[in-house]
């Protein structure tokens, strides 16, 4: 049943990952330190004005950065509520999932999950 469950978890998961706007968050980081980086090289910039731009492009990338994080922390509680919930109809289920077989097994579950749902959402079946 730990096996079943765990599948169930990974597949909420992914699920949800793939909903919540995770590569806009990554993107703004992205794109926030190309430009900066841009900006720095630039030798017909003054310092004054990439000091400028630098205080700018900080404050962007720190917004994605806290962004992401707060999406990470979101999948990490429902993650967390649905192993506490999960332990309640089965003890151990939570000891499962922890240890290593549950690891490993969340992690290729997951990526077989996601890249099974790739594919055949882009009809490569």
């Amino acid at each position: 049943m730990n096996w079943l469950l765990t599948a169930v978890l990974c597949v909420i998961l992914v699920e949800l990952v793939i909903r919540l706007p995770f590569v806009a968050a990554t993107a703004g980081i992205r794109r926030s330190g190309g430009r900066a980086l841009h900006v720095v090289r630039a030798a017909g910039i003054s310092d004054h004005w990439k000091e400028k731009a630098m205080a700018a492009y900080a404050r962007a990338t720190f917004l994605s950065s806290m962004k992401l994080a707060g999406l990470l922390i979101a999948v990490l509680a429902v993650a967390y509520l649905m192993v506490l919930a999960f332990e309640q109809g089965l003890p151990g289920f939570q000891d499962f999932i922890l240890g290593w077989l549950g690891l490993v097994f969340s992690a290729l579950f997951a990526s077989a999950y996601a890249a099974l749902r790739w594919r055949v959402l882009r009809g490569r079946v």
